[in-house]
């Protein structure tokens, strides 16, 4: 429990109402509790205000509606401060040391401070582990691998060799990076697969979601840029580098040697053929099919992707085909048709 105070003060904000009130929690805006504390992120939620039950909320400092019996806490970005406030009342345990017997880790490997390796992790010739790493259950860390200072990696992770991955790092489980490429070469009917020698990079602050896959370069590195978040069943091909603070939903695929820029956004189910560039601050809408490069600022949908408003235009011409269809042969049936079945128009 916390008083107004406590929780503006952690949030560094202004109180309007009680600051001597106590807060058990933090809830939904709609689904609220009495006693808690929820916020108001954007004007499409202002009309849940009065009716939630929430009795305090954290709100913009330019935010003028009638607070009625709520105290407010006013702040610079309520999304933000919530987050705050959720680990003020729910704080992350610090890792233990620890390494448990059953893991099984090379002499030539080097561990930092505050390391924490559950059961059955396996960790190969010659790999660097960080400061207050933490490696799940039946993980797996290839030789040559370096993963830095307070990286998270989950239970059953597979990391391959060469990878190198960056501070404050998150991969879940079941995810697998630096596998080959999908790289071939064909020779009289017969596939040959192309050895691959290049390596993954994750900078700083990468979080890569559950059972997402990662592959390493042919010849150069796959990077993935510093702050960018992936969500589940994602697929990176060979090559592909991606700017910071990339947003990626689930079941994205992108193929090999495509780039995204800075602050690219790809909702669920986008596909992005390889050897594409995509702009920076652009977004690219569920299930688009990209087969071509996009501009800078672009916000492209469909299939094939193009910019959604010429999208929606084309659409609505699209959806009026048969009325046009069915006046067209109204008008056909009014004029006389020659014996070749062509409209005599004279």
């Amino acid at each position: 429990m916390f008083t107004i105070s406590q929780i503006a003060e952690t949030v560094n904000g202004t109180i309007d109402g009680n600051p001597d009130l106590s807060i058990l929690g933090v809830c939904d805006l709609n689904n609220s509790c009495p006693g808690h504390l929820s916020y108001i992120g954007s004007d499409k939620y202002t009309k849940y205000f009065h009716k939630s039950k929430a009795e305090a909320m954290l709100v913009t400092k330019d935010f003028t509606m009638d607070k009625g019996d709520k105290t407010l806490i006013h702040v610079e970005n309520p999304a933000i401060s919530f987050i705050e406030v959720i680990h003020l009342f729910y704080p992350q345990e610090p890792p233990k040391e620890q390494i448990h017997s059953s893991a099984i880790i090379s002499p030539t490997a080097k561990i930092g401070k505050n390391v924490n390796i559950a059961p059955h992790a396996v960790l190969e010739d010659n790999v660097v582990i960080g400061d207050d790493v933490q490696i799940g259950a039946g993980s797996f860390i290839g030789k040559n691998t370096t993963i830095n200072t307070k990286t998270i990696i989950y239970s059953n992770v597979s990391i391959y060799h060469d990878v190198i991955i960056g501070k404050q790092c998150i991969i879940d489980s079941g995810s697998v990076i630096g596998t080959d490429g999908f790289g071939l070469v064909k020779d009289k009917n017969t596939y040959h697969k192309i050895p691959h020698i290049g390596r993954v990079i994750l900078k700083d602050s990468v979080w890569v979601g559950p059972n997402c896959c990662i592959d390493r370069g042919t010849l150069t590195d796959t990077i993935i840029g510093k702050g960018t978040k992936m969500d589940n069943l994602i697929h990176i091909a060979h090559n592909v580098q991606i700017g910071e603070n990339c947003a990626i939903a689930g079941q994205v695929g992108i193929a090999g040697s495509s780039t995204l820029k800075d602050n690219v956004a790809l909702a669920g189910q986008v596909g992005i053929i390889g050897h594409l560039t995509i702009g920076a601050d652009s977004i690219v809408a569920a299930k688009s099919a990209v087969f071509q490069s996009i501009d800078s600022g672009s916000f492209v949908s469909g299939v094939p992707a193009r910019h959604h408003k010429e999208r929606l235009r084309q659409d609505v011409i699209i959806n009026q085909l048969p009325d046009i269809l069915n006046r067209i042969r109204k008008l056909e049936k009014t004029l006389p048709i020659t014996e070749d079945n062509s409209i005599d128009i004279k």
